[in-house]
């Protein structure tokens, strides 16, 4: 299979491989054309001797480098020479190759942890998102990623789920002993006394704001024929009796009527932690509570009420949740600034993320690598290779010209220095 994208040519680097390609074979074309003009006059004229030989190395290195470099990528005049065409015929050995070199000298875990303790990434961060227009747009990112979110999640499904996990939750929390357990802790120590207090304030209160029921309710016990100074005396005496034993209650931990009330309260207590009756008593208040109208109402409405807020903040440039995120946002780059030990902290996150990430990944980058280059067509590769680095290669067709050439000279120097000599 073959990535069409990666066969798209680029118009530029292949006219500039091209100009190169030229340049190469017309030094090559001239160097051909000095030598046999040069051979030509050789025997008439000693210097051009010189000319001859340096012409005839150019043009012996100008085809040794071009047989090397078009061996890369094809066969040589279409010969099928042993050795030549090697990136074709080696693509998918170059490609795990490939593979393993990034994998070895670019995600390692040495490499990785290097790169992102230099990087000082938690004071970066934070020095970005803390200029107010960073945080502005993280926080339209945010909502907006949010929003996007719950348009496509499928209404249905998420309604479902949450009745079903507010339903399994009321079943299986049982509220009794928590409630006892709360009631246990306020009704206890001094607390207790504190409640006391209130409570006879409060029947005190009750006293005297139900003072005209009272009179009326003894008005009404009594007979016609008492005289209402009885009624009087009669509504004094409750009163006094009432609030004396509130007060006693109060001053008294071990009043009667007090240690009865404990008691009572302690076992309503105990039997909110332990009794079976109440508990089947929950049972059944929380089956009847999951079928009531208002339940149902609230778990229907629940999932598209939170839908449609997000949505609305979405969209809306200084809705309160984008501006609470903002806020968050900057509150929490400021605090990595100003904590060297935090920035410490969110380093060292970073640096094992990025490790447990290569050791755990490491080879599935390298494996997509080496998958994807072999999925390549062999000839496309080797042509789009060439369009990459085949205008420096040029350089060494032209190099190996000049070079060749110059030590052709040398050469042919050396041997005219020392043939007088033998």
């Amino acid at each position: 299979m073959t990535d069409t994208n990666f066969l798209d040519r680029d118009p530029l680097r292949m006219a500039e491989l091209n100009r190169m390609k030229l340049l190469a074979t017309g030094l090559l074309i001239l160097m051909a054309v000095v030598y046999m003009t040069s051979a030509y006059f050789e025997h008439q004229l000693a210097w051009v001797g010189y000319i001859n030989a340096t012409s005839e190395a150019a043009m012996i290195g100008a085809i040794a480098d071009w047989f090397a470099v078009t061996a890369l990528f094809k066969h040589p005049l279409g010969l099928q020479i042993p050795h030549t065409a090697i990136i074709p015929a080696r693509k998918n050995d170059i490609a795990e190759q490939f593979g393993r070199f990034v994998q070895s000298n670019f995600l390692s875990e040495a490499v990785i942890t290097e790169k992102i303790r230099s990087m000082n990434l938690s004071r970066r961060v934070a020095a970005w998102i803390i200029e107010p227009e960073n945080a502005h747009a993280v926080a339209n990112q945010v909502t907006a990623g949010l929003a996007g979110v719950v348009k496509v999640i499928n209404d249905d499904d998420i309604q479902q789920m949450i009745e079903k996990n507010v339903e399994e939750k009321i079943r299986s929390t049982s509220f009794a002993p928590m409630i006892g357990d709360l009631l246990s802790f306020i009704t206890s120590g001094r607390r207790q006394q504190e409640l006391f207090d209130g409570a006879v304030r409060m029947g005190l209160y009750m006293l005297e704001d139900s003072d005209r029921d009272i009179r009326d309710r003894v008005r009404q016990e009594t007979p016609w024929w008492f005289p209402g100074s009885v009624d009087k005396a009669i509504y004094h005496r409750i009163v006094r009796s009432v609030s004396k034993m509130l007060y006693e209650m109060q001053t008294d931990i071990y009043h009667p009527v007090r240690v009865r009330l404990v008691s009572m309260i302690n076992e309503f207590l105990d039997d909110l932690r332990n009794s079976d009756e109440i508990r089947e008593k929950e049972v059944s208040l929380k089956e009847d509570l999951l079928q009531a109208p208002a339940v149902i109402g609230f778990t229907g409405s629940l999932w598209q009420d939170i839908k449609d807020v997000l949505v609305r903040q979405s969209e809306h440039p200084d809705a309160e949740l984008k501006l609470a995120i903002e806020q968050s946002v900057t509150t929490f780059g400021e605090s990595i600034l100003a904590d060297r030990e935090l920035a410490a902290k969110i380093d060292g996150w970073a640096e094992e993320s990025a490790r447990y990430l290569i050791n755990t990944y490491g080879h599935e980058v390298a494996s997509l690598i080496t998958d994807t280059i072999e999925s390549w067509d062999p000839e496309a590769t080797s042509e789009r290779i060439e369009e990459q680095i085949g205008k420096d290669l040029q350089f060494i067709r032209i190099n190996g010209t000049v070079v060749g050439g110059l030590v052709g000279l040398i050469i042919h120097s050396l041997r005219e220095f020392i043939e007088p000599l033998l």
